[in-house]
């Protein structure tokens, strides 16, 4: 079990004040199933990144002191505070990044599932029975699923259940659907004819998202020669012939930040090619 941090009293009065201007993290927080409260959440927040700037300017105070350089000690009152607010907004949005991956996980399984569920249905399986068909093998999908049965097990109705499975999940996809069969259920259509069309839609989407990403890929790879390859090569020869006509030493530590740099930006790159690609289950 996760022991809970501690907060200061005056943290929690700040977190207090600033809630209503974070309605949206508390969506975040029920469709993470991140069981914290959001005044508690921002209090834990502002917490952690007061500390985190306070020892970054601790150091900064301590390198000025043994420098003896002024300077560096301004450099950290000035920086600081910035740090501390990039600090903030990043933990702020830890339950949105939890929720975007949660519901790419979704949108992954959500085709064969809809499938599954619709084949049951066809077969003259009830709904109830049907769902519990699809509650397991869809990895994050199951969980959505399962906590659908829950509800109904513990006294809810389907509607009611599904309804409260459609505020909670991340996914547009899942939601989606899901309206579209709670609608039918209500209406007393045939619920086969809905999903038939449902499924038909995401795999559509999911084809075009997929052949969007492929044409996104070129002018990407484009940068990423121009940047990678290219631009080092012409760079460091001209650097070259640069020394060699003029007498211009070049640092060993300054090839060594160039490395550094390719590094850090073949490492972007790749994450954010691979956060761009869309999750799809083959």
């Amino acid at each position: 079990m996760k022991r809970k941090m501690k907060i200061p009293s005056r943290f929690k009065v700040f977190a207090e004040s600033i809630e209503p201007y974070f309605s949206s993290v508390k969506i975040d927080l029920l469709r993470a199933r991140i069981d914290t409260k959001l005044t508690d959440f921002l209090a834990e927040t502002c917490y952690k990144s007061f500390n985190m700037g306070l020892m970054f300017l601790m150091c900064m105070v301590i390198l000025g002191v043994f420098t003896k350089n002024i300077k560096i000690i301004g450099m950290g009152l000035l920086i600081g505070p910035i740090i501390t607010g990039f600090i903030f907004y990043s933990l702020l949005y830890g339950p949105k990044v939890k929720v975007n991956k949660k519901a790419k996980l979704i949108d992954k399984n959500l085709p064969f599932a809809l499938r599954h569920l619709l084949i049951e249905l066809k077969s003259g399986i009830p709904l109830y029975q049907a769902i519990v068909a699809i509650s397991t093998d869809y990895d994050e999908l199951s969980d959505e699923i399962r906590d659908i049965i829950k509800e109904i097990n513990s006294g809810k109705s389907e509607i009611k259940a599904i309804e409260e499975s459609i505020s909670l999940s991340p996914s547009k996809n899942y939601r989606r659907a899901f309206w579209q069969i709670l609608n039918a259920i209500k209406t007393g259509t045939d619920i086969s004819i809905t999903l038939e069309s449902t499924v038909e839609n995401i795999t559509q989407r999911q084809l075009i998202a997929i052949k969007q990403y492929g044409q996104e890929l070129n002018p990407w790879t484009l940068m990423y020669m121009m940047t990678a390859v290219i631009a080092p090569s012409l760079g460091l020869t001209f650097l070259m012939l640069l020394s060699s006509f003029t007498g211009l030493n070049i640092p060993e530590w300054g090839m060594y930040i160039m490395l550094f740099f390719l590094a850090v930006f073949q490492l972007f790159f790749l994450n954010v090619v691979k956060s761009r690609r869309p999750m799809v289950r083959i």
